[in-house]
């Protein structure tokens, strides 16, 4: 009998975090596959692992909220531990929930919190105008948006040598933080020298997703 839904949030970062979706994605169905997990797959000649992935991030950004969906046979209690016994340092689970076989990913996640470390000395956090043009390239040609539509809820640290920036964003509007960075530039570029980016975490209707996941299941 089916266990239902097994949802598990990894980390990806280091090198790992130039790899494509699809690169990524099969870097976690191996490690998924390594563990031995009781996974369900599909029928056919070429049975395809039943899994579901959280909206892609941009290339080259790191991400504590990596998360997946997986349709299992069967549970087990040590899913974070089979999992860890064959990661590596740039792609762990960091947790594990069994859920009702009916979820998806959209029921608990529709945006990501970004955090920015950005050089003191060439980014001015003041500049951001929420009523600026923003762009999006895309396989079409190209989708424009105003910032606070993709910038949201934006907020500032200022430290001695940097500015910490934290935004929520949308997962339909991906738009990359290169955009960000231009409007809050002094020098107006989207040069990213000495700027360090990640997804802090995924959240649904401004909840934190783990905590979401807390409360409907949990390893």
């Amino acid at each position: 009998m089916s266990a239902g839904k097994l949802a598990i949030r990894f980390s990806t970062g280091g090198l790992l975090r130039f790899l494509s979706h699809q690169e990524m994605a099969t870097a976690i169905e191996r490690l998924i596959r390594r563990s031995s997990i009781p996974v369900s797959f599909t029928q056919g000649f070429h049975p395809r692992m039943k899994i579901s992935y959280s909206p892609a991030v941009p290339t080259g950004v790191g991400s504590l909220a990596n998360y997946v969906l997986l349709d299992c046979e069967n549970r087990v209690d040590n899913v974070l531990e089979l999992l860890k016994a064959y990661s590596v340092f740039t792609l762990r689970a960091l947790g594990a929930w069994y859920l009702p076989k009916d979820i998806k990913i959209d029921d608990f996640l529709d945006s990501y919190r970004f955090s920015l470390s950005l050089p003191a000395e060439r980014f001015e956090p003041s500049r951001f105008n929420p009523q600026m043009i923003v762009v999006k390239k895309t396989k079409n040609g190209q989708r424009s948006f105003m910032a606070g539509e993709v910038f949201q809820n934006l907020t500032v640290t200022t430290l001695k040598t940097c500015h910490m920036v934290e935004y929520f964003q949308p997962t339909e509007r991906p738009v990359p933080s290169e955009e960000l960075l231009k409007i809050l530039s002094r020098e107006e570029t989207a040069s990213n020298e000495g700027v360090f980016v990640y997804v802090k975490e995924g959240y649904y209707k401004n909840r934190a997703t783990t905590n979401i996941l807390d409360e409907i299941g949990g390893i």
